[in-house]
This record gives C-alpha cells, sequence and structure tokens, in this order.
C-alpha cells in the first residue's frame, strides 16, 4: 500500500495544463486558469506547451483504445477525437461522462483536473496525517465528537493486536486502515470474545481496522444484496466558512457476490436528489446502460427514497462543522440503517468521476463549482 501511494502521489505531483498556449476548461474554471497562467515562468509555459502538443497527438490512439473498450462504432470515435481536440479532453472522459457534444464540457471537471484542484482547496488530504486517509483517525474525531460512526473494535499497528471493545458475538469487518475502493476487506464473521478475535488477528501486518457489520436499512433490503450500500455525500464550506451538501451519490452491489458497494467491484451508482433523497437512475462506473430497476433484483431504484435523508444530511454538515472543519471539502461516505444514518469513513479527495457520470450533469452547473471557484479564489 506504501508503493501504492508514493505512486498515486508522483502521478499527482504535475499538474496538466489544460492547453498548449491559452488553457481550455469550464467557465467557472476560468479565473483559476488564468491564474495559474499568468504565474508560470517560461520554462514552465514551455513544458506545458509540449505537453500539451503531445496530449494532442495521444488522442487518436487513447479514443481508438476507448472505442474497443466499450464497444462504439467509428462515428463514435471520430466524433469524440473531434471533441478531445477542441476541449482537451480525455476521449476515456467523453465516453464515461457520455458527452455527445462540445459544449457539454462547459461544465465539467475532467478527471485530469481534479487532482491538482483538490491540492489547492484541501492541502491537509494530501498529508501524511490526514486524518480523513486514516480510518482510525476519523474514527476517533467520530467519537470525540460524539457522532454515529462504525465502532472501533480492535486494530493491528506494527504486527501488533489491540482489542479496544468487545466482540459480543458480533459480526465484525476487517479494513486496511489506510485503504481505499474497499481494497483489502475482509468478512471475519461472528467473534465470540476478546481472546478469539485476537487469534484471528494475529499474523497480520498490514494497519488494520475491526468494525461491527452494519444492517443496511429494512427499506433498502432489496437492492442491498450482500454488500452495505452507502451514499457519498459531498459537503464544501461555503463563503461563511459553513457546511453546505453540494452532490450525493447512492452505491450499491450489483453483484450478489459482491462484499463492497463500490465501482471497482461493478457497483452501481445511482444520483440523489438534495433536496428529498429521491432516487433517479442507476448506472455502472465504469460503462453500461441506465438501470431503473436493480439487474440482479428487479427491485425498483428511480424514484424511490432514502430512508432518513434529512437526518443524514444533518449528520454530514454536523460532522463537517463539529469534528472536519480543518478541511474544505468531504466526500462523506453514510450508512442508512434502521436506527439512522452511520458515518463510514471521510474523504478528502472525492472525486469527480462517480458524481459527474450518475448525475449525467456537470459539477460546474451546480454550487459545487460555485463554491469550487470560490476557495480556488481565496486559497491562489
Amino acid at each position: 500500500m506504501a508503493g501504492y501511494n508514493r505512486f498515486y502521489h508522483l502521478k499527482k505531483a504535475w499538474p496538466l495544463f489544460p492547453g498548449i498556449v491559452r488553457p481550455i476548461a469550464a467557465a467557472f474554471l476560468g479565473d483559476h486558469y488564468a491564474r495559474r497562467r499568468a504565474r508560470r515562468g517560461r520554462l514552465r509555459a514551455g513544458i506545458d506547451a509540449l505537453v500539451g502538443l503531445g496530449f494532442h497527438l495521444w488522442i487518436p490512439r487513447r479514443a481508438a483504445l476507448v472505442q474497443r473498450r466499450f464497444g462504439y462504432d467509428e462515428n463514435w470515435r471520430r466524433r469524440a477525437i473531434a471533441i478531445a481536440r477542441a476541449r482537451f479532453a480525455d476521449p476515456n472522459d467523453i465516453a464515461l461522462f457520455r458527452i455527445e457534444q462540445a459544449e457539454q464540457l462547459d461544465h465539467y471537471i475532467r478527471r485530469f483536473e481534479d487532482a491538482a484542484i483538490n491540492k489547492r482547496i484541501n492541502p491537509l488530504g494530501w498529508t501524511g496525517d490526514c486524518a480523513l486517509a486514516d480510518k482510525r483517525r476519523f474514527a476517533e474525531r467520530c467519537r470525540i465528537a460524539c457522532l454515529p460512526h462504525a465502532e472501533t473494535v480492535a486494530m493491528v499497528e506494527a504486527g501488533q493486536v489491540h482489542i479496544l471493545a468487545d466482540p459480543a458475538d458480533r459480526p465484525l469487518i476487517a479494513k486496511p486502515a489506510d485503504g481505499e475502493g474497499g481494497d483489502g476487506v475482509r468478512m471475519l464473521g461472528s467473534i465470540a470474545d476478546a481472546p478469539t478475535l485476537m487469534a484471528r488477528l494475529r499474523g497480520i501486518r498490514h494497519p488494520t481496522i475491526v468494525q461491527p457489520l452494519i444492517r443496511v436499512h429494512p427499506e433498502l433490503a432489496d437492492i442491498a444484496l450482500g454488500a452495505l450500500p452507502t451514499v457519498r455525500i459531498v459537503s464544501i464550506l461555503d463563503e461563511a466558512g459553513r457546511p453546505e451538501v453540494v452532490s450525493a451519490t447512492f452505491r450499491c452491489a450489483s453483484d450478489p457476490r459482491a462484499r463492497v458497494d463500490n465501482m471497482k467491484a461493478g457497483g452501481l451508482i445511482v444520483p440523489v436528489d438534495l433536496t428529498d433523497g429521491r432516487l433517479g437512475l442507476a448506472c455502472f462506473g465504469y460503462g453500461g446502460h441506465d438501470h431503473d430497476i436493480h439487474p440482479a433484483t428487479g427491485a425498483p431504484i428511480a424514484g424511490r427514497t432514502l430512508p432518513g435523508w434529512a437526518e443524514a444530511i444533518t449528520l454530514v454538515t454536523g460532522a463537517h462543522c463539529a469534528a472536519f472543519a480543518d478541511y474544505a471539502l468531504i466526500g462523506w461516505d453514510v450508512a442508512l440503517t434502521g436506527q439512522g444514518p452511520v458515518l463510514i469513513e471521510g474523504n478528502g479527495k472525492p472525486g469527480v468521476l462517480m458524481p459527474q457520470r450518475a448525475a449525467r450533469r456537470g459539477l460546474g452547473e451546480s454550487c459545487y463549482g460555485a463554491l469550487l471557484a470560490h476557495h480556488l479564489a481565496t486559497k491562489s
């Protein structure tokens, strides 16, 4: 995992300038790129121009690869190349965001832009002691603030097992303390007591956190399958420093064998109406069609309302204000249970693929984009 993190940060160390000479970007990011362009020295401007030319030369090959991956026809490839060259866009983004006309990109954040924007807005998220990247630190902040969250039953640190709560014959789940995307999650089953749990965890070397298996709200059981569905709710501090919810995406497994709900495991993503928690059409994160019913169970998805939605909004805004106000932008993973919403984890780098693909609209069309532009201007 440490090697992966180094590689991830290395990839993000050089923010791609979106153009050769002049920046090409969504309107709400125009001032940000104008400032970036003005601050560049001649050497950086020259390197950016060379990289931009290389990007343009790469577009046809990239479009061909994406065409084969998704089974698109030649008309799509030609259109994607034209849009990509006109808007300095990755053809893969054009496919995933389902872009048909170049003008649609006037409101989208391209995925290669996300890291540089996030690093400027959320610098703490890129440090080694980020409380949102470490599940142990996240849980501790939640505990101190008396926020409903997944209890920490045990931790493994430097090969040492620490039992923090009675397993009490509860089903438990083990997660890498610094993991992302559901990687390394293991179901431990019901553990009767501390000695039994100690024996099960002995030999684990990677930092690990053990939590109770959380049960989904009964109203969502028909689309949960074998994984806990969660809602990714994004909150941003507004101009007055108050948390505002700007995006929400529901996630659930599509495969009964899956144990996590995320896109990498083939999960479905669904846009959520912020006003009432109503779900829209579901889709897969990396291709495929829209679904108004669950492809495995046939249960309705589009049009149903998430239980406890108002309480979930109150929870994340309260948590942002009370325990995580040092972060401007947070993507919360919230489980909706029969006992109310529960915080599973927070993300300082929530990404732009999921909300834009699920909603079929760019973040620049909402207050999400307006608040990003505000923070970019104040932190430039």
